[in-house]
């Protein structure tokens, strides 16, 4: 196992140990299941800044075979602007842990291939050195500094990004909190060669020399841990498998994890798309305490490479419009929530469901939250299906954090209803979902939906 050296914190080790487990090895494309994938997404964090002991995240990152791996981590705020990058190396089955709150002050993991610890001190493989390795590059990078390493404009840039400050007077990269606490997401990618590219950049799919590779080996579980009410809340990372004849053809939407970044660029990332469509539950009664959160990470499906915008306004995407939710209670009455349509606007946040846009009078049940709506003033946003100029399929992400009385929570993934692979007549199987559903056509219920 390789850590930050710190304070060991008992809430993470015992957490952790539900890590020991390798999931299943069996694979299927665009089933986004649980098994070792080539790109891993956590879909969202959050560190508080005003507090040392405060809400933080935590991740672990798993290798589930022999052979080393190399991990290229990047952090991204909910505008979908990268903010920071860095490897690490894994030694076969080999496990990496990492606290948000220390990359926040400028700590990242310290790790090294086998040409950079040649005495095998830093990443140690045991009795077995047929699971130690090398990566192209790596020799500049492992294991030459000192923490913290992230310092003066970077550390800026990180904390000032993820909380919707003016970067260094370039403009901001993410939504103001007005409350210190960075949120975000991060995409840990299995990759060839040591670098500080991002995955928006041109050479990190494909070209001659490419960053990202295909190899099925990584896992983890991520958590939302809040040290002032003693509770931390976990799921699985995303786990998004890569195949390499996976790519615009490999599906009938053309849709790729990255497919914003490579469609029309003459690369792939051969990566799943996630799904379209979810089945998310929702338990809220304050009498009883019972209280849940949505998180929701989205495509914007925006190849915007600005990184800087007006401060408050962001990309033109920002504003990502949902249809409104059909949420159901135990005994089958629905109600419809987000009728503005403005309820999950960025690429990755946090919501209260029973508040607001997300109001509704059930006590328990389900929604089905779909991502196929897309801004009609979505700038260059690209278009999926690949070649329809509606373009209306989405991908997205959510999970349900039910808690009760502050002191009990747990979470749960949704369910996939429908995957960003799938279309139907020209058109997303979500929209004749909507059709059956608002004219109560039971037939197209049977018959279409997945």
């Amino acid at each position: 196992m390789t850590t930050i050296a710190q304070k060991p914190h008992l809430l993470m080790i015992a957490l952790l140990l539900t890590c020991a487990l390798t999931p299943s090895l069996h694979a299927e494309m665009c089933a986004n299941d649980v098994v070792p994938a080539a790109t891993l997404l956590v879909p969202y964090f959050e560190v508080d800044l005003n507090q040392v002991d405060g809400r933080t995240t935590l991740i672990s990152i798993n290798n589930s075979g022999p052979q080393p791996m190399l991990g290229h981590i990047t952090l991204w705020t909910d505008w979908s602007q990268p903010t920071i990058d860095f490897d690490v190396f894994m030694t076969g089955y080999d496990v990496i842990t990492l606290n948000m709150r220390d990359v926040f002050n400028g700590n990242i993991p310290i790790t090294a291939d086998e040409q950079s610890d040649a005495m095998d001190d830093i990443s140690p493989h045991g009795n077995h050195p047929e699971w130690d390795g090398s990566f192209g590059d790596c020799e500049n990078f492992f294991p030459f500094f000192n923490n913290p390493v992230i310092v003066g404009n970077n550390l800026e840039r990180l904390i000032n990004g993820h909380t919707g400050v003016d970067v260094l007077g370039q403009g901001c990269m993410g939504s103001a909190t007005g409350d210190n606490v960075a949120r975000g997401f991060v995409t840990i990618d299995s990759a060839r060669r040591c670098s500080i590219e991002f995955p928006n950049e041109l050479g990190y799919f494909g070209g001659i020399d490419p960053v990202a590779d295909d190899r099925n080996a990584l896992w983890g579980d991520f958590y939302l841990v809040s040290p002032e009410s003693a509770t931390a809340v976990g799921a699985p990372l995303v786990h998004i498998e890569a195949d390499g004849s996976f790519d615009d053809k490999g599906s009938p939407s053309g849709y790729t994890f990255y497919g914003r970044f490579t469609q029309g660029v003459g690369a792939t990332d051969h990566r799943e798309p996630l799904g379209a469509a979810w089945g998310a539950g929702y338990s809220i009664n304050s009498e009883a305490g019972a209280a849940t959160d949505w998180v929701v990470w989205r495509d914007p499906s925006a190849n915007d490479v600005d990184y800087f915008y007006t401060c408050g306004e962001g990309p033109s995407w920002v504003g990502l419009n949902t249809d409104p939710i059909p949420c159901f209670d135990e005994q089958e009455n629905f109600v419809e929530v987000c009728l503005t349509g403005d309820c999950l606007p960025l690429a990755t946040q946090r919501t209260p469901v029973g508040d607001g846009d997300l109001a509704t009078p059930f006590d328990a049940g389900w929604c089905r939250v779909d991502f196929t709506t897309r801004d009609p003033d979505g700038g260059d946003d690209v278009d999926f299906p690949v070649g329809d100029p509606n373009g209306e399929l989405g991908q997205g992400w959510v999970g349900s954090l039910y808690s009760l009385d502050g002191v009990y929570s747990g979470g749960l993934t949704a369910v996939q209803l429908s995957s960003a692979c799938e279309t139907a007549f020209g058109t997303n199987l979500l929209g004749l979902f909507r059709d059956g559903f608002e004219s109560g056509d039971s037939s197209f219920w049977s018959s279409s939906v997945p």
